[in-house]
């Protein structure tokens, strides 16, 4: 079931069996593996300019998994394939059926892991006719510099909202065409006008999802460690040395992103999070260099699952993937919460935007109006469970998200909470060498997605 690898060099023809054809790119090998549990991927080895020789996996094929989704899914440390489009793949069983179809995509989609419905591309695609390359991937970084390389292979990207004002300003991505997107006015109005202070008139993106940054924990084995019905109500939980110590026994992760997570500190500390003098951050630094001491890992996905299956007892992580964990956690008899702590948070959206080079606007404009059915929005907000600021999906929340505050954040609340805005380079540098020396300097070889945190520049 595996195909030969091909060697690919720029303008010259690929010899290879039938079933694998590349189309004309950048030298790299592209082929088909097994990994794991003999399950086949497309496997691509490309040159970094900084890295050297990297490879690149995705497109599992397994009965139980969509093919869309990239095989970190397992566990498996490595990123969304760049030059995905560039690799066009067929691969046939021994009775002749496809097991990966790759090849000849109207449209390229990239996204966060564990981020769209299950069956929301495939109807996207039924409604349509239009056959989608979905992909995913775990680093706001990564895909800020494959946008910027003007190379990115993708046309429709998400993308954090403090990252769009840079990039659009960069000539990475293109305008929004809103007479192509007929649902564009079932946004609600109230999102569209917090994105819009910092992208005007809304030209460059729109808001899939309000995100915040909170405590997923094991209620069970809190309650073990601090007693029955202790309430989580401050960042104290993790930010006081003595509990955190406690906290280790039962295991303690971190989402590994510099300025989200050293935002949320700095706000805890009643500091500016956007201060560009690095003495402000020294405070920071010495609580997070603690705090790290403690952690079991720093990762931006992989707490999801060892929330529910109670690998971790809690995690700093984002809002809708830790109700993603509670769901998951309940065929496991494991009560897992998400808590906006009382001293607030930092939260942001998560945006569509169209890269500079894409190939297929038009298609991708179609997803955008797709995703802003009501319909399909309800249907997707309920299923990856974040707020979607589509009017209807808003109304039509599952009662258990309507009614939970650090979901459907309150008034009062939200005067609390930090809205994470375009940082200068001098921050970006700042918190760099915060995070980098948190981890070197925390004496705990805590495991990361990156050997160091990646920067903006």
């Amino acid at each position: 079931r595996t195909a030969r690898k091909t060697r690919i060099h720029k303008n010259k023809e690929p010899v290879s069996e039938p079933e694998t054809s590349v189309t004309d790119a950048d030298v790299f090998e592209c082929g088909v593996e097994n990994v794991g549990d003999s399950i086949p991927v497309i496997a691509i080895t490309t040159k970094d300019q900084s890295d050297g020789v990297m490879k690149f996996v995705t497109e599992p094929v397994a009965e139980h998994v969509s093919k869309s989704r990239a095989s970190w899914d397992w566990g498996y440390k490595v990123p969304a394939v760049p030059y995905y489009e560039a690799c066009s793949v067929s691969v046939k069983d021994e009775d002749g059926s496809v097991l990966i179809d790759n090849a000849d995509a109207d449209v390229n989609i990239w996204n966060w892991s564990d981020y769209i419905g299950e069956n929301t591309v495939a109807d996207y695609e039924k409604a349509t006719g239009f056959k989608a390359n979905y992909a995913v991937f775990d680093s706001n970084e990564m895909v800020e510099a494959r946008l910027l390389s003007g190379k990115s292979g993708f046309d429709a990207v998400m993308m954090v909202s403090y990252y769009v004002p840079r990039l659009a300003k960069a000539g990475a991505l293109q305008k929004l065409d809103k007479s192509k997107i007929p649902n564009w006015g079932n946004l609600d109005p109230v999102r569209m006008k917090a994105l819009a202070t910092i992208d005007p008139d809304n030209e460059y993106a729109f808001p899939y999802t309000e995100i915040s940054v909170g405590i997923g924990y094991n209620r069970q084995k809190i309650e073990e460690i601090f007693g029955k019905d202790f309430k989580i109500t401050s960042w104290d939980i993790l930010f006081k040395p003595e509990n955190a110590h406690k906290l280790k026994q039962c295991g303690i992760a971190v989402l590994d992103s510099p300025i989200e997570v050293i935002s949320t500190v700095m706000h805890y500390l009643g500091k500016n999070p956007s201060s560009e003098k690095a003495s402000d951050y020294d405070d920071a630094l010495e609580l997070l260099t603690k705090l790290a001491s403690n952690v079991s890992y720093f990762h931006s996905s992989r707490y999801i699952n060892d929330l529910a299956s109670g690998e971790i007892c809690m995690a700093i992580g984002y809002s809708g993937d830790v109700l993603q964990a509670t769901q998951r956690a309940k065929s496991n008899n494991i009560d897992v919460q998400y808590v906006i702590p009382d001293e607030g948070s930092v939260f942001w959206f998560d945006c569509w935007t169209m890269a500079a080079n894409a190939d297929h606007y038009d298609q991708a404009s179609a997803w955008f109006n797709y995703l802003l059915d009501p319909e399909a929005a309800t249907k997707n907000a309920n299923e990856i469970r974040y707020m979607v600021p589509v009017k209807a999906a808003i109304s039509g929340l599952d009662q258990d998200l309507k009614d939970n505050p650090s979901l459907n954040i309150p008034a009062e609340k939200m005067e609390k909470m930090y809205f994470l805005t375009p940082t200068t380079s001098k921050v970006t540098k700042i918190t760099n060498r915060v995070w980098n020396s948190m981890k070197l300097n925390s004496g705990n070889d805590t495991e990361s997605e990156e050997d160091e945190a990646e920067g903006w520049d």
